[in-house]
């Protein structure tokens, strides 16, 4: 009798809690929702951000005169 317990027990044993459970789903649906925002920032990224290229002007300034 004692060999037909002793697997249910172990069954038992070897079983995550409850609490680590949940946690490990809040993180992978945290982790599924940062990546939804982060795809839908990379999409809307054209809109957001523009460039403005100046040009910078090509003249040299003049050397300065030597002192006399």
């Amino acid at each position: 009798m004692e060999n037909q317990e002793a697997p249910e027990k172990n069954s038992e044993a070897s079983r995550a809690p409850r609490t680590g459970v949940r946690l490990m789903i809040v993180i992978v649906i945290a982790m599924a929702l940062l990546a939804v925002y982060a795809n839908v920032q990379k999409y809307r990224r054209d809109k957001i951000e523009s460039v403005t290229i100046i040009p910078v002007s090509t003249a040299t300034p003049a050397a300065p005169s030597p002192a006399p």
